[in-house]
């Protein structure tokens, strides 16, 4: 890996995918993104509300850490960090809303002092699926 590619004379930080396309490729940096061979990404679609409603939140948590990334290398980036955080206020909101209509999603969530352990009471992504 060529890790000059990084410095900043290398890179535009407003060259972005929006979420959905960094989700989707795995990279929200345009400039760093590379196909591979003739693989086309698929566009990931929910079934169901839920599914539709956590996709969206992982789309926005995936940002949200590729934005964590860059600042890691590039601290002043003002244009980045104002991103991450319009990122982190929207993930935080998206779950918020999430829990309270779906329940928690991790063990440290606020959801967890109204329903402990809720999770247990519902079907795993992987119960009732037909075999493939």
């Amino acid at each position: 890996m060529n890790f000059n590619y990084f410095l900043r004379e290398n890179m535009d930080s407003t060259n972005l995918f929006n979420p959905e396309e960094g989700y989707n490729l795995g990279n929200m940096f345009v400039d760093l993104y590379s196909n591979y061979k003739n693989y086309n990404p698929v566009k990931l679609v929910g079934k169901t509300p839920e599914e539709r409603d956590y996709l969206e939140l992982s789309r926005i948590s995936f940002a949200m850490h590729e934005m964590n990334l860059y600042l890691d290398i590039h601290p002043d980036d003002r244009k980045i960090l104002q991103l991450f955080n319009d990122y982190r206020k929207m993930f935080l909101d998206l779950e918020k809303k999430y829990e309270e209509k779906y329940g928690p999603l991790t063990t440290y969530s606020g959801e967890m002092n109204k329903t402990p352990f809720a999770w247990v009471q519902k079907t795993w992504p992987w119960e009732g699926m037909n075999n493939v």
